[in-house]
């Protein structure tokens, strides 16, 4: 009962009042209104709304094959564009059952369906890149017609029994072959055509010269706007190809801090990608980010925490959030309240602390709002080497959309 209420008390709402003054004390998921009091948007709330408002999610939703045997990691929600109750999910997927200690070499990259909702349960569909395939996200781009697949890896021969092995799939990183972003496109989801490697790492000494985890936003718009403005000074390019591309960096095989930056492609999602700062746009450490822009253009992005009562299983303070006016900073990290613990309930009322809780990525609505839906992670459960993708409601909007059938 402690650590519920620990959950419900001390995360979700915050163990201070404090009083807004603009609308970046409200995080930029609200506004500051008469009296100095943050309202926030819809799927966010606490003091400063940089608290996801997470309802109890479906005890059978998500991607969970580990009662066969079978472990993932992370996961992205996309609704069929043809097929309006076909939802795809796609999902790192580890074969000859090992589980996430031997992420590298054996993940590859899978799609998954689900007819009865977007928080699933999901089926296993297809394998859209074999082993060494990693971290994917999914964008579509609306300047190319395409859909984009970024991710990590290069094919990499396994053994049938799991096995740690070094290797590289370019610089940067000659142990586990994280460095490197690449990307696929595809025109319905299904048939994916490999574009190459988009952004790499380096063999310097570089705090980022291991490269890795990406998340990617299309900066196309239809109108423009202050959220559209390029590194040139505030020219509003319209209907551009630019696109957007946040990642994790750290020393040379990972043998340091792991901290975010911001890249940019003015020519379209192949690249070349421009670094808009040489540092790290913040000095917290931090993995996974994923980026999105909200209905009044300002940019945000979810992460995983690597803080002393977060990282990898250290404690409960897994999830944070970073939000800026324009992609170019300055950027603020969100360290006043959580975005998202290792605390899950589910909705026959019981309540699971996990071991590790990363890889956040947002499902939002499709009426033009960017209302945020649905939160899928990667999980790991206490005393286990298995792990599986959870999907949670965010806000009534989210339990509707969790409670379709």
């Amino acid at each position: 009962m402690a650590r519920l209420l620990y959950l419900l008390v001390g995360l979700f709402v915050g163990l201070s009042h404090q009083t807004c003054s603009t609308d970046e004390d409200c995080s930029l998921n609200g506004v500051c209104a008469k009296g100095g009091v943050c309202q926030c948007d819809p799927a966010w709330t606490g003091t400063d709304c940089g608290v996801l408002d997470i309802r109890p999610a479906k005890r059978n939703g998500g991607y969970n094959l580990t009662p066969e045997g079978t472990s993932s990691w992370c996961s992205k929600i996309i609704q069929d564009p043809k097929e309006n109750d076909l939802y795809h999910l796609f999902a790192s997927e580890f074969t000859h059952g090992c589980g996430l200690d031997y992420w590298a070499p054996y993940s590859r990259i899978i799609r998954a369906e689900s007819r009865t909702g977007p928080a699933g349960p999901y089926k296993f569909a297809a394998e859209v890149v074999g082993t060494f395939a990693h971290n994917p996200t999914v964008v579509y781009s609306p300047a190319d017609k395409e859909w984009l697949l970024y991710y990590i890896g290069c094919p990499t021969n396994v053994t049938d029994t799991c096995q740690s092995m070094s290797f590289t799939c370019g610089p940067g990183n000659d142990v586990n072959g994280e460095s490197g972003v690449s990307v696929l496109s595809s025109s319905d989801l299904r048939k994916w055509t490999f574009k190459g490697q988009v952004m790499q790492g380096d063999n310097t000494s570089d705090w980022d010269a291991d490269l890795t985890n990406p998340t990617a936003f299309p900066l196309y718009s239809s109108s423009c706007g202050r959220a559209e403005s390029t590194t040139d000074g505030g020219h509003c390019p319209g209907h551009t190809a630019a696109m957007l591309l946040v990642y994790r960096g750290c020393p040379i095989n990972c043998g340091g801090s792991e901290l975010i930056n911001v890249a940019f492609s003015e020519s379209g999602y192949e690249g070349p990608y421009k670094k808009i700062e040489s540092q790290p746009i913040f000095d917290d450490a931090n993995e996974d980010p994923f980026v999105w822009r909200d209905k009044r253009g300002n940019f945000h992005m979810l992460l995983h925490s690597l803080e002393p009562d977060g990282g990898f299983g250290w404690g409960p303070q897994v999830g944070r959030h970073a939000y800026a006016r324009n992609y170019t900073g300055p950027w603020t990290f969100g360290n006043r309240t959580l975005a998202f613990s290792t605390y899950v309930q589910y909705d026959d009322g019981l309540v699971t602390q996990f071991n590790r809780r990363e890889r956040p990525e947002l499902y939002f609505s499709n009426d033009g709002q960017m209302t945020p839906l649905l939160l899928s992670t990667g999980v790991q459960e206490q005393n286990s080497g298995q792990s599986y993708s959870l999907i949670v409601p965010l806000g009534d909007a989210g339990v509707k959309a969790q409670g379709q059938s």
